[in-house]
């Protein structure tokens, strides 16, 4: 039995009222214990990140509800992720009512540097034991994200749509605050936002004048203003939180569902082929396969890749009494499954509800 998937506090509730029931953890991506940094025995042309950073070489927006959380929580477990994030909130850099933003300097640098390798864009959050702040209350593109997953890309597609729905709650909950507050209309009112990198970011001076307008009244008193988010946001159940976010929310979770019904799911498509997948080396006598994403490769035993090609079309049980006898291995369905599940097979057309992922 899987263990649950230990998301944080409040957005457990809300996923599982989409779901339905408990959402199964990623067992195989361990945060304690890092699977992408390398070892002893580890083969040298795989990919793995830097020891200091991990894959928190991230600088998450967080939102001002969720900034509220950390700012009120006395719980010992997130003194230096509340620290830290006082600190950034009193450079003034990228601190607007709706987040406590990663600033442009940090995007631009992001977004052409490969993940997981720069120590510089280590996560102000992590702490100096490599452990997570603000774990309690880390935004969804930090609570979605799996390096490796239980089941593939069944379980990829799932977190993928998870993650873009709690990007888009968070996005439209924080407008929902300022609207509920009657505060911010400074920053929506910019005809022009501010994406790129500000020069206070690089010791230069801030634009007090400009701060001023974005904060209106709350200026000074951005910590009581996050807090005040936060209380608004505490107690509300997923059903108000879909009407706060509109209609893109509500698709979102629809997809969400369906996905989690998927990865819920041991079915065996009726109708089998070869997926893309490509072998990219040897490993303890088997092969290393890539196929749904470059972190998570399979160990392929070397009889099982021989009758791989049976899997052309035919009914699935066809092709595995065709294993069977002219070959003498018996694949079980377990295994089929997670060569599904790996995108090793895929189904000759496409799964009724299996829908695409949005943009954005």
């Amino acid at each position: 039995m899987i263990p649950e998937a230990a998301l944080p506090i409040l957005y457990a509730p809300w996923l599982r009222a989409i779901t339905g029931g408990p959402i199964p953890a990623e067992t195989q991506a361990t945060c304690d214990h890092c699977v992408m940094l390398p070892t002893p025995d580890s083969p040298p042309d795989a990919t793995y990140f830097y020891p200091a950073t991990k894959c928190c070489s991230c600088q998450p927006n967080i939102p001002n509800f969720l900034a509220g959380k950390i700012l009120s929580d006395p719980d010992p477990s997130t003194a230096e992720g509340r620290r830290a994030l006082e600190q950034r909130i009193a450079t003034r850099v990228a601190v607007t009512p709706s987040r406590v933003g990663a600033g442009g300097a940090f995007e631009l640098l992001y977004a052409n540097i490969p993940f997981g390798r720069a120590p510089a864009l280590r996560c102000r959050f992590l702490t100096p034991q490599a452990t997570c702040g603000v774990w309690k209350y880390r935004p969804g593109v930090c609570a979605t994200w799996f390096c490796k997953h239980v089941r593939g890309a069944t379980g990829l597609r799932f977190w993928k749509l998870a993650g873009q729905l709690l990007r888009e709650v968070e996005q439209n909950l924080a407008l929902w605050c300022l609207a509920e507050l009657k505060a911010g209309w400074g920053e929506l009112s910019e005809l022009m936002p501010q994406t790129r990198p500000d020069v206070a970011e690089l010791e230069g001076a801030i634009d007090w004048a400009r701060y001023r307008k974005l904060w209106g009244e709350w200026a000074g008193r951005e910590t009581d203003f996050y807090r005040a988010c936060a209380s608004l946001v505490d107690s509300l159940r997923w059903e108000q939180v879909e009407q706060a976010c509109g209609p893109r929310a509500r698709i979102l979770a629809e997809l969400a569902r369906d996905a989690y019904a998927h990865l819920e799911s041991e079915a065996i498509p009726d109708r089998l082929r070869l997926g893309e997948f490509r072998f990219t080396g040897f490993q303890g006598g088997n092969y290393r396969v890539t196929a749904y994403h470059p972190y998570d490769p399979l160990l392929m035993a070397a009889p099982l890749a021989r009758v791989l090609h049976y899997f052309d079309g035919r009914p699935t049980q066809e092709a595995l009494l065709a294993i069977l006898t002219e070959q003498g291995v018996r694949l079980s369905p377990s295994l089929v499954r997670r060569l599904v599940d790996f995108g090793i097979l895929t189904t000759c057309e496409q799964e009724k509800g299996l829908l695409p992922v949005l943009n954005g």
